[in-house]
């Protein structure tokens, strides 16, 4: 209960979150410059954490790597199982233009993006570079745990929310109703200045595909229109991933 502070985002921050996301019934994510978390790719999140701890061994970085995929794992299945309800996306603009050092798993993560956008529980929004988020955040989840309803008929409310933001000082968790207040209203508000899903989709594949110009790219795009007459690229779907690794 209240706030926590937690100095260290290596695992036992990530085991923690991955906790936290099998609890929730929903999940609202936003990232001003990266893809959120739970939608990263393996070659984006070591990309990522190669570049926001350039000291850190290899081999810690590929460790931390691999309980991050076990969390996306984890999130992919509870959604195509509909153990998870909705689930909200949402991603600054520089997030989806500016590529790591890596542009190849750049390119391949707005593929991603691209593939979950279609799963009817999963919003992905962009917002535009020139609108300025709450509080100038830069990134925060806010979880709704189990749900609960006098009403059978009626709309299921979360009987409890959790959130949590990444500082210089480090992660702050809270579940303090003014708190949750706040971050849902700044969401709220965020998504309303945001563009609309079907907009942030057609964004994400022009970034794309000025990515695969520059690149030089030869293979076609996968086909993840369902109106589209070309014929479907064969590509990995959630359905066939590995099973996550156990928690620790």
């Amino acid at each position: 209960m209240g706030r926590i502070e937690e100095a260290e985002y290596g695992v036992p921050n990530v085991e923690r979150l991955t906790r936290i996301d099998n609890a929730a019934r929903t999940i609202r994510s936003w990232n001003s410059r990266c893809i959120p978390g739970l939608l990263q790719t393996p070659d984006y999140a070591i990309a990522l954490t190669e570049a926001i701890n350039p000291h850190l061994p290899m081999m810690e970085v590929r460790r931390r790597t691999l309980l991050k995929s076990a969390r996306t794992q984890a999130f992919m299945r509870r959604t195509l199982t509909g153990e998870l309800g909705m689930s909200w996306f949402l991603i600054g603009e520089e997030g989806i233009i500016h590529s790591t050092q890596d542009t190849n798993a750049h390119a391949m993560q707005l593929r991603h993006l691209l593939m979950m956008s279609a799963h009817e529980k999963v919003m992905i929004q962009v917002l535009p570079g020139h609108k300025i988020p709450p509080a100038l955040s830069d990134h925060f989840l806010l979880w709704g745990l189990e749900e609960e309803t006098s009403d059978p008929d009626g709309p299921k409310i979360p009987k409890q929310r959790m959130g949590y933001i990444e500082t210089i000082m480090g992660g702050w968790y809270s579940t303090r109703l003014d708190d949750m207040a706040r971050m849902h209203s700044g969401f709220s508000d965020m998504i309303r200045e945001a563009m609309s899903p079907e907009d942030s989709r057609t964004f994400i594949r022009e970034v794309l595909n000025s990515w695969r110009a520059v690149q030089s790219r030869t293979s076609p795009e996968p086909t993840l229109e369902p109106g589209s007459s070309s014929p479907a690229t064969r590509m990995t779907t959630a359905s066939e991933l590995p099973p996550p690794h156990p928690e620790v």
